[in-house]
This record gives structure tokens, sequence and C-alpha cells, in this order.
């Protein structure tokens, strides 16, 4: 497979790798964070479904979502965090306060077992956008293409792509576990870049600029 290498990258926090992290952050920051990155895993299902398979895997790896540790995944602790709003309060000021941790925990185990259905995604998707209480913008666009990127267009994809990688560069989210990997995967969707540029190497701050021309070619997401 084009990204069996991808299976072999350590897959352990970067972002968020201890609770201090978190502290100046808002409650609206981490949750958008923690959505950010269940949409590009639910985006990886198509794009590379081994590592998905496998970072699906290695967050459910401690069960349960009590404490960030370094040795889990990006999406893990930032689980950890929103679930825990009370445990965090010191830390990160106005947490949602809803969290279904046994939906988050059957997607994932869906994703392990290769067990996909599209209307179920789009309802835990939805319902996990309302608790978090994400009103609107990009990530509500994004969400709509993505619960559905089986049937979204070559356009909607490359659009998609290129608003989340740019996202992923606020607050040093580019640093995440998720990025590297999925910079590389949907490398395909992005428009053309000079040799040499960063993102032909899953890129870091490069794969900004391509995210930035993309923004005014392809317009609005789901145009």
């Amino acid at each position: 497979m084009a990204f069996d290498f991808l299976k072999e990258e350590l897959t352990e926090a970067r972002y968020i790798r201890t609770p201090n992290q978190a502290i100046g952050r808002s409650g609206d920051n981490i949750a958008e964070g923690f959505f950010e990155h269940l949409l590009v895993l639910q985006q990886m299902r198509f794009e590379n479904p081994d590592w998905a398979r496998q970072y699906a895997k290695d967050t459910l790896k401690f069960m349960n979502f009590t404490n960030v540790r370094t040795g889990a995944t990006d999406l893990h602790n930032l689980a950890a965090i929103v679930s825990n709003p009370s445990k965090f309060s010191g830390k990160v000021d106005g947490l949602p306060g809803r969290f279904d941790e046994l939906a988050f925990k059957r997607y994932l185990r869906n994703i392990v077992s290769n067990n996909y259905n599209p209307a179920q995604d789009r309802m835990f998707l939805t319902q996990m956008q309302k608790n978090l209480g994400i009103k609107g913008g990009l990530l509500a666009r994004a969400r709509r293409i993505i619960a559905d990127y089986g049937k979204a267009t070559p356009g909607e994809r490359s659009g998609v792509s290129a608003r989340m990688v740019n996202t992923f560069r606020q607050d040093g989210r580019f640093k995440s576990d998720l990025f590297k990997p999925y910079a590389a995967a949907v490398k395909s969707h992005l428009p053309a870049q000079p040799k040499g540029s960063v993102l032909k190497k899953a890129g870091k701050i490069a794969a900004w600029g391509a995210a930035g021309y993309a923004l005014g070619r392809y317009g609005p997401l789901g145009k």
C-alpha cells in the first residue's frame, strides 16, 4: 500500500503530553481541538484505513479517559480533558459539560473492527459537535463533508483537506501525532507544491501555505 510506511509512525502524544500543557487554554479551544482530531481520524478511515485502525486501537489502549498520559495518543488526552471538566477546571476554563464516553468508545471500536456505518457515524459526529458546543463555522462545515466522506466529490475532499491542514497550524496543533500522517495522506488532494516544499516531505509549516492557496481556490466548504 502507498502509505504502509505510516504504520511505523510512533503514535504518542506530542501536542498535549501533560496536564500542565492545558493551562491557559479555553474550554472552547480544547473542545475544538478534540473535534478536529476526531474529524481527521474519520477522514483517515478512507485515506489510510490501516493507520486509522491502529490509531483508534492506540487511543483505546488505557481503557478509560481519566487522565492525560504521555504514552497515550493526542486524541486520548484531549478526550480525557473534555470528559473530566471538574478535574481540569483549575487548568482550563469553560469546558463543555457533556461527553458521551460510551459512544466515543463504540466509535473507536468500530474503526478497529472495520465496522463502517455511515448513518451511525453521522449521528455520532453531529451529537458530539452539539455536546461540545461547536455551533458553526469551519468545523461544522467540515463535519458535514467528513461525516459522508465516502460520497464526497473530489472538490469537496480537496477543500476540506486543505482547511483541516490549515487549522492544525493554530496553537501548535501541527505537533500532534495525527498531523504528519494526515498531511502525507491527503497530499494528493492539495494543490501541487514547488519542488522542495515541506508538504512534499509530509510537511510542516509549508503545508499551511498550500492550505491557504486552496482556501482561495476552492472557496467555502461544500461549494
